[in-house]
């Protein structure tokens, strides 16, 4: 009897009960599968990019428009110094030309004379070199940026080449404006005789991106 169980056991497949092991079907992803998550996972990538590329040109946009009105603030901020500190001196100042100077003046003694703004400013009592004599300087429009020309002293050498520094750009136009004391009537130019000095000096700059910067400085009472 127990060689008949044993037969019979063997011919069921497995002596100790139970199913056989199956050896057709494996665990794992079919290839539609592994298609679509590719799929998914190039999509969800595709926006996270486009998301992170748009917040990257926003930051540069407000860096960019940050460093623009920084740069105005300074100009403004040093046109206003300079034009505080005008200073009439007992005799009018010399340029590159040889020519007398008035205090302040749309004309600048420069080759080719072209306009702007030139004035002599007293210089700072807190330096103890060139800085601290009076010193003339000027502001022209230079290709597209505002320059400030500085000249060693009040009197310029012959031939001397003024330092210049960029102090706003990118700029389309500048333009300056003079009150006349006598009459409180806006000039377009100022060349004074004498050390006549404006009530009033505008100046407007706009920007390459459209904006225009206006800033009016009223003068010292120095005649």
């Amino acid at each position: 009897m127990s060689r008949a169980k044993f037969r019979h056991s063997r011919a069921g497949g497995n002596p100790f009960g139970g199913s056989p092991p199956s050896r057709g079907r494996r665990s794992g992803f079919t290839l539609i599968e592994l298609l679509v998550a590719l799929a998914i996972f190039a999509l969800i990538s595709g926006f996270a990019y486009r998301g992170l590329n748009t917040l990257l040109q926003s930051r540069e946009a407000l860096q960019k428009e940050a460093r623009k009105w920084r740069d105005v603030s300074l100009f403004v901020g040093r046109f206003e110094r300079d034009l505080g500190a005008v200073v009439v001196r007992p005799r009018p100042s010399k340029g590159t030309s040889g020519s007398l100077q008035p205090t302040l003046t749309s004309s600048l003694d420069l080759t080719p004379a072209i306009d702007g703004l030139a004035l002599t400013r007293g210089g700072s009592p807190l330096q103890e070199n060139t800085l601290s004599a009076p010193q003339r300087i000027a502001y022209r429009l230079n290709g597209d940026h505002v320059e400030r020309l500085a000249w060693n002293g009040a009197d310029a050498l012959p031939r001397e080449t003024p330092s210049a520094v960029t102090v706003l750009a990118p700029v389309r136009s500048l333009t300056f404006r003079f009150m006349d004391p006598a009459d409180g009537q806006w000039r377009p130019s100022w060349t004074p005789p004498g050390d006549l000095l404006p009530a009033a000096v505008e100046v407007t700059a706009e920007m390459a991106s459209g904006e225009r910067i206006v800033r009016l400085v009223d003068l010292p009472r120095v005649q």
